[in-house]
């Protein structure tokens, strides 16, 4: 997986929610160089859409540009396209602007690199800013934001029990990379937060995903639901509402999901 290619497939404009699912499992499986080679049915299980769609969206995405046909055929039966992923850049001109921290070592195969045996993370300065990644010192786990957790104390207040509940510190990660870091208080004190968990954890319930997929999938469905809340209700929210490029990103497609 290469982070690199996953915050690019966060971030570049798309003109539906099947396209972003699928850019975003094509980046899952990318090498440093940003190929992949995974199979429709591959892609499928992954995104939880019908093989269809997927060759359809594949095709999709090559029209708009964001991936290639590099004519390479993979697997025993040498009819798995290769593909490449076009526009990913390095990891200091493509990631979003929320702090200039970056790791001494390769990312590990956590979720969120979260590898105490980095050393010490530096700023851009190389002044040492962080002896270690334990929530005991007060600055958030995620050292691929820096130290830029945002100063809020950020909850998701459940009072009733869940088959599933996001990691609060991954989900506030994914959600910056969607383009919504101004707006992480207003998306964790939605007043039906807690309803829309129960929903997410209703309308997938008996599908087998992995954790990746199942945040990936609720940050898209917490995102939409606070864009559809915040336009029924303008005032929402004490700080300023940004509104991604293309809102339709973040809408979910129930019927492919």
């Amino acid at each position: 997986m290469s982070i690199d290619a996953t915050n690019w497939a966060w971030t570049v404009p798309v003109k539906s929610s099947a396209q972003r699912l699928i850019l975003l499992s094509l980046a899952d499986r990318a090498g440093e160089d940003h190929k992949c080679y995974p199979s429709n049915k591959r892609l499928a299980e992954d995104t939880v859409l019908n093989i269809k769609t997927v060759q359809k969206v594949v095709n999709e995405l090559i029209e708009l540009g964001l991936v290639s046909d590099t004519g390479e055929r993979k697997g025993h039966t040498k009819q798995v396209r290769v593909l490449q992923l076009i526009g990913v850049n390095s990891r200091e001109t493509n990631r979003p602007n929320f702090g200039t921290v970056k790791q001494s070592q390769k990312r590990n195969n956590t979720e969120i690199g979260n590898d105490t045996n980095n050393g010490a993370v530096k700023d851009g300065q190389t002044n040492p800013i962080l002896e270690s990644n334990e929530p005991k010192n007060g600055i958030g786990n995620e050292p691929n934001f820096g130290i830029g957790n945002l100063p809020l104390n950020l909850s998701m207040n459940l009072v009733c029990e869940h088959e599933w509940i996001p990691d609060q510190k991954t989900l506030e990660a994914k959600i910056k990379i969607a383009g919504h870091e101004q707006n992480l208080k207003s998306i964790f004190e939605l007043p039906n937060f807690e309803f829309e968990l129960s929903s997410f954890n209703s309308h997938f319930d008996g599908r087998v995903l992995s954790e990746s997929q199942k945040l990936h999938k609720f940050t898209a469905w917490i995102i939409d639901k606070f864009v559809q809340y915040k336009k029924q209700n303008p005032e929402y929210g004490n700080q300023a509402f940004v509104q991604p490029v293309n809102p339709q990103n973040y809408q979910v497609d129930m019927g492919d999901w």
